[in-house]
């Protein structure tokens, strides 16, 4: 899982509704949901990377 932000304008804050509005607008249709996420904070997995 690679690690970025992605900045939307927009004008002023509004309800949550249209927040979710706008994310499945720009990021759910552009990039998807992932599967599955790994997550492993142990030094041997993180030292082969």
């Amino acid at each position: 899982l690679t690690k970025f932000t992605y900045f939307i304008l927009y004008k002023e804050f509004s309800i949550i509704k249209d927040l979710v509005y706008i994310f499945i607008k720009v990021i759910f249709l552009n990039y998807g949901l992932l599967k599955e996420i790994i997550f492993n904070k142990n030094k041997l997995f993180i030292l082969k990377f």
